[in-house]
Order: C-alpha cells, then structure tokens, then sequence
C-alpha cells in the first residue's frame, strides 16, 4: 500500500498508523504536539512537501515495499518542527531539515545510513543512537556526507557506533553533557572515522570534553580522547582515532626527536584545536593488557618530520584505562598526530670527582638506576675497570673533557645521557737534587709549589722532610731514591734517581786475556765515579787503549790485535760527585 498526500493534512490524532509507504507529491503536512503516527514502510517527501512535525513519527521496516524504514525528504521538500522521528532504516536529506528542538532517533538493528544524493548535510538537534546489532550493524553511518548535532542539541551514541567514514560529525553545542555514550567498560559507543573524517566538537568552558573515537576495522578497539581547555574562549577540536600503525601514513616511528625508545605500533590519533588558542590538557585513554604499556606521549610535527616528546606527563588509572595527560599543551606546532610512547628515562646523576694530572684510580660514579651502564670518557681519560657497572676506576693523563654515561636500563631503553666534565688540577712537576760525602748524601727538593714530601731512599729508610740528609750503611754500592711530593690541590709527582755510592777505586795489577774466562780484562770497580779517563801506553810510550767509560773495559788487545805479554802503563783520572782522583801505575800482561 502506498499512501499519496498532495493536498494539506493536519494530523491531530492520538495515534494514526499507515501500512508500506508514506508519500507525500507536495502536501503541506502538520502534526500537532501529542500526535502519533507510525508508518510501517517508509516516508517520501516528494516535489514541494512541507512537514512540521510537533508529534512523534515513527518510521519501521515492516515492509517489502522499497525505502523500507527509511525516512526521506526530496529535493524541495522541507521537514521541520520540534518533534520526534524515529528511524528504523536510514536518514537520507536531499532538501531541508529544520531541526528545531526536534529528536531524531536511529533505533535499527541493521546498519544504518545518514545520507544524500545530492550532498545536503545534515543538522540534527539531538540524534540518539539504539539498536542491538553487532558488527556492522552495529553501525549508524555517514555515507557521503557530513552531519552534526544543532547549538543545544545532543549526540546519544548508547552502545553504537557512529561510523563518519572519511565525513566529519560536528557538535556544535559546547555543553560538556553534549555527547553521552554507553561507557561499560568493553562495551563502549564510540564515533570511528577514516581519513580525514573526524568527531569536531564546539567548547566555550573549562570542563572536560570528552570525544569517546574507537574503531570496528580490525581490532575492536574503545580508545577515547578527552581535551580539557584552561579558558573558556570558543574554541573546536577534531579528534580522529586511527586503528593501525602510525607508519602506514608515513608517520615513520622510527624517525623521533630522540627522546623516546619506542612508539605505539597498534594505533594513534589525529587531534587538531582548529578554533581557538586555550591552553589544553590532552588525555589518552589505553589498556596496558592489550596495548602495552607507556610512559609518555608524543607528537609528530610537520616541519621536522618526526615524533616529538611531549615532555612531563601523568598517569592515572580511570575504570579499566589507564590514563596519559598532557597539560597545557598550546598546539603549537603544525601536526595532528598523537601517538604513546616510552620515553627515554632521564640522565643518570652523576658524581665528577675533581682529579689531578697523571693519576690513577680516580672514582666516577652514578646514583640510582638499574645498574647497568655505559661509561664513555676523552682521551685523556682511561677506565681501568668498572664498565658496566654504576662505577669506575679512571687513569688521567692531562687536560679535560666531557664524561658521558649511559643507563642501559633493563628493558632496552637506555637513558638519556648524563655529562660532566671534571675539574683536572696540575700535578707538580717532581725534581730533585743531591750531594755526596762519601757515604752521606744531602737530597734538596726543587720542586714547584710541593707542601708535603715522601722520600724513599732506596736501603728500607725514608723521610718527610723537604730536604733531608741520609747515610747510606749497607754497603750496596747503588740506591733508588724515589720522592712523591704533594700541592695545595692534593695532587702528587714522583721523581726517581739512582745513586752510587763511591766506595773506593780497585785497579788490578795483572791481567790474563787468555779467555778462559778468568782475569780477562783489565777491569776497574768505580762504583759512584762520574767522570772518568784512562790511558795505557807500552814501555815505549805508545797508546795501546783509552776509554772514557768505566763500562769500556781493556781486553789486552791493540787495534784489534793482542799485544805482547809484558809490563804496561796507566794513567787514570776520575772524579766522584765531589771529589777528583789521579791515579797511575803499572799492569802487566800474561797470556800462558
């Protein structure tokens, strides 16, 4: 059955009921508050149709006709008033709705289009969202067009989807309370979209907002965004929820501003204050037993192409979601992608030792952590053990650099790097003198700045005088005396010098270079000579040998040659440390 209206008809009844098709070829149509008509098919408004509905129409699929539970305005038709329509098919607008005070619900069981042919969007004052389908049709969708709710209506999602596709859904009135939907935790309503479809919302308080996006297209997911702003100018925000890694847009997560070790790859969302300039607090709603969990946000700016930290963010648990707030953020920088991330746990705090030139064992060490770290030092500066570890053991040689160490942490995330460049104090430049009396010597320190000495004085005896006197007792005929002196900045050097004590000058009589290893050479103990020269001459008075060096020892040979046996002549001189000697005499030579 298809009922045709051309004429003018008011509808005052308590309830009227038309079978299939409602059809109105131009009519002007009232309804009176009160009224009830239900319409098991669908409603046509055709040609130049005016409805004003102040009743309640109700529009099923109990029908085989077409448009089944559809309810249609025409090209010139005109709908309006403050009413209630009740939809159980689809919302197509080619003309014009008036919105009014007006509801439209959408309570079918099956997927559901709000459409167009012609591209006419439309603006609903409250639009509530029933039904029990799932899956698709579970879905009220955007089909080619975009749509909103009116300055004081409200958008009612219950447990629905409401799928914009690549379309916006505006709600256009600021009230917080403007958007409400089934909030049971796994079965939430929740707006999803598809590039560049977004869920916009008007703002005018500093309440909190809520954009409750999720997805049906491939894992189900309820992952809300709620922005609080901190004035209450007028403002919009668009927010997208995308249901796939980030990378797949080229939001690469691997390109990062070098805060972070890791980005979500399950999902992110695409925010925009397109409106407005309010500080804002941005909320991300996720479930750490599906997603992971995160330590921080993170924002990908246009003009550097990559993934910013968001700095300091908190955690909070809300029902089965934890929570990541991000205060104040001001939108500053181009880019609509919001992602969770794991931020790199700051710098180790790190203990710089102040160290001296030249010295060994100096300690760096770190506080906290996971005791895993990464020690890297300048040149001058070489670990001798410890890494790994949350101290070292550092030799240092001279001049400075920057100290770096890393928390390696237990997880893959190293830390940020903690820096330090410690202070290098001068060591002094460790000298010293000596006279000899024999066996008694009298050391003089000439070292630079030195207020505290250390000498060793090689026989088991020492002292910590600047500039001490020692006798030496033993009867070795070479010392090694060490001194270690210290500055005003704690730092120390060492010199070291060998000494011989001049015992006496032995010269031999006799020599056999026969080389049986006995008597071969004509050798004179001078322990403690410093300069010394010897010449041998034959009974004619010619040079057969001379040396300079102690150590350069007559083998009986001259030019190469062994000379005769017989008596030869010497003549030494040598001097000690403070004394000089001459000596002369003869030595004679015997081969068999």
């Amino acid at each position: 059955m298809k009922l045709l209206l051309g004429g003018l008809l008011t509808l005052c009844c308590a309830c009227c009921s038309f079978g299939q098709i409602f059809y109105s070829n131009g009519a002007v149509l009232s309804m009176t508050a009160g009224a009830l008509v239900q319409v098991n098919g669908g409603v046509e408004l055709a040609q130049s149709t005016t409805l004003t509905n102040q009743g309640t129409v109700t529009i099923t699929k109990n029908s085989t006709f077409p448009i089944p539970g559809t309810f249609r305005i025409g090209t010139n038709a005109t709908a309006g008033g403050n009413g209630a329509y009740l939809v159980e098919q689809d919302w197509i607008n080619n003309g014009t709705f008036n919105a009014g005070t007006s509801t439209v619900t959408l309570f079918g069981n099956t997927q559901q289009f709000i459409t167009s042919t012609n591209g006419i969007s439309t603006t609903f004052n409250n639009l509530i969202l029933t039904g029990t389908g799932v899956g698709n049709n579970r879905k009220k969708t955007l089909q080619g067009v975009n749509a909103a709710t009116g300055l004081t209506g409200i958008l009612q999602i219950n447990s629905r989807e409401l799928e914009t596709q690549t379309n916006v859904f505006s709600v256009l009135n600021p009230a917080v309370g403007a958007v409400t939907y089934t909030n049971t935790f796994g079965a939430e309503g929740f707006v999803s979209s598809l590039q560049p479809g977004t869920l916009s919302r008007a703002t005018n308080s500093t309440g909190t907002y809520m954009f409750p996006t999720g997805s049906s297209n491939g894992t189900l997911r309820f992952r809300p965004i709620e922005l609080t702003p901190q004035t209450n100018e007028a403002s919009q925000y668009v927010v997208r929820f995308n249901n796939y890694d980030a990378n797949n847009d080229a939001f690469n997560r691997t390109q990062t501003d070098g805060n972070m070790c890791a980005l979500n790859p399950a999902y992110y969302h695409s925010i925009q204050r397109v409106i407005g300039s309010a500080p804002t607090d941005v909320r991300m709603f996720y479930v750490i037993a599906d997603d992971g969990d995160w330590t921080g946000m993170a924002h990908w700016r246009t003009a550097s192409t990559n993934w910013n930290d968001m700095a300091a963010t908190s955690t909070a648990v809300n029902g089965g979601f934890t929570t990541r707030t991000k205060s104040g953020w001001n939108f500053a920088n181009p880019g609509e992608p919001y992602i969770l991330s794991t931020v790199k746990p700051g710098p180790p705090t790190l203990n710089c030792p102040t160290v001296c030139e030249n010295s060994s064992n100096n300690v760096f060490s770190v506080t906290g952590g996971s005791g895993n770290f990464q020690w890297t030092f300048p040149s001058s500066g070489t670990i001798t053990g410890g890494q790994g570890t949350s101290s070292v053991t550092v030799d240092w040689t001279t001049g400075t650099g920057q100290v770096t160490v890393i928390d390696q942490g237990t997880n893959g995330c190293s830390s940020q790097p903690g820096n330090c460049t410690p202070t290098v104090n001068p060591s002094p430049n460790a000298q010293f003198t000596y006279t000899e009396d024999g066996t008694s010597y009298s050391f003089t320190d000439q070292t630079p700045g030195s207020v505290s000495w250390n000498w060793f004085f090689g026989d088991g005896n020492g002292s910590s005088s600047q500039n001490p006197a020692h006798t030496y007792e033993d009867g070795a005929e070479s010392y090694q005396v060490i001194l270690i002196v210290t500055n005003n900045n704690g730092c120390s050097g060492t010199a070291v010098q060998t000494i011989e004590i001049f015992r006496d000058i032995v010269v031999p009589n006799i020599i056999t270079p026969n080389n049986d290893g006995t008597n071969d050479f004509f050798l004179i103990k001078t322990a403690g000579i410093k300069s010394y020269d010897l010449v041998i001459v034959n009974r004619w008075g010619n040079t057969v040998f001379t040396s300079s060096d102690p150590a350069v020892v007559w083998d009986g040979k001259s030019n190469g040659q062994p000379v005769d046996d017989g008596v030869y002549f010497y003549k030494l001189r040598a001097s000690s440390a403070s004394k000089e000697y001459n000596y002369q005499g003869n030595v004679t030579v015997i081969r068999n």
